[in-house]
């Protein structure tokens, strides 16, 4: 019987051991590049690893605040390996080439996420950020999750689809609108509307003209368009965006910047929740 014991006894002190290793095999020092990169590695608790983000990461609320190492499509591997990371989760068109290439060759893992201009790669990219930060488990439920909202939209389908303009001011340039392969393309069709500019790929700038010729039903902005001019108030005098007809009378959707840069684990509620407002609109019209 004593034998028994301590043979039990070294399993259990075996086991101990092996717990710590388990969890150290976690990484401590991440950094995330790319919008919905970060939203996933937070929304996988993980955030209290990330030391650092790129400059299209903007939530949640600490990412701010956190140090930046640039904008994602133009990395320098100094600042990244001076901060000497033991993980980096990025988007997919993260770069450039050569960057990339130096720090994957110093040892430095590197996870690079199916495009998330696509929400039908958001649960694979869940699943692999959760396997690069050991938590496969917190990531086939956030999956899941995103997957259940996704499954809601679907079912948001009519003939009578709404015609939806995409706009965005840009500093003192030009207005952008959004055409085919793009996240706002996207949004516009899951929440059952027809994309007014399906006619060219891309985001691209409009002319006032076009802008004030557009006979759209809606307008879909970027709330930081909206707080940027102070208000529909703000956005109904801006001299170019205002000559919107949707605009002018006031069918104004609005959707997040970081969406628009890709979609996170919040986006997929976020347009369940924007789907339910304009079908709500449209049965009281």
């Amino acid at each position: 019987m004593r034998h028994f014991t301590g043979f039990i006894l070294s399993i259990i002190a075996v086991f101990g051991l092996c717990v710590p290793a388990f969890a150290d095999s976690a990484p401590k020092r991440v950094i995330t590049v790319g919008a919905p990169a970060t939203e996933i590695v937070f929304a996988l608790g993980a955030g209290d690893s990330v030391i650092a983000t790129d400059t299209t990461s903007t939530r949640p609320d600490p990412v701010p605040d956190l140090p930046k190492v640039g904008y994602m499509r133009n990395l320098a591997s100094e600042g990244i390996i001076g901060l000497n990371p033991d993980l980096i989760v990025a988007v997919e068109k993260t770069g450039p080439d050569v960057v990339l290439g130096e720090l994957s060759d110093l040892g430095i893992p590197i996870v690079i996420l199916p495009s998330l201009a696509k929400m039908e790669n958001l649960p694979d990219a869940i699943v692999m950020a959760g396997d690069a930060l050991s938590k496969p488990d917190t990531a086939k439920t956030l999956s899941d999750r995103v997957q259940d909202d996704l499954a809601q939209l679907q079912g948001n389908d009519s003939a009578d689809r709404p015609s939806i303009v995409f706009l965005m001011a840009v500093g003192h340039g030009k207005p952008m609108s959004a055409g085919q392969e793009t996240t706002a393309d996207e949004i516009i069709t899951m929440i059952g509307g027809v994309n007014s500019m399906a006619g060219f790929d891309g985001f691209k700038p409009v002319s006032p003209e076009v802008i004030a010729s557009d006979a759209s039903d809606y307008v879909l902005v970027t709330r930081s368009t909206i707080d940027q001019l102070g208000g529909l108030d703000g956005l109904q005098a801006h001299p170019v965006l205002g000559l919107n007809k949707a605009v002018a009378n006031g069918r104004v959707l609005t959707i997040s910047a970081s969406t628009i840069l890709g979609f996170g684990p919040s986006s997929a509620k976020e347009i369940r929740d924007l789907a339910a407002h304009l079908r709500a609109i449209e049965q009281g019209s």
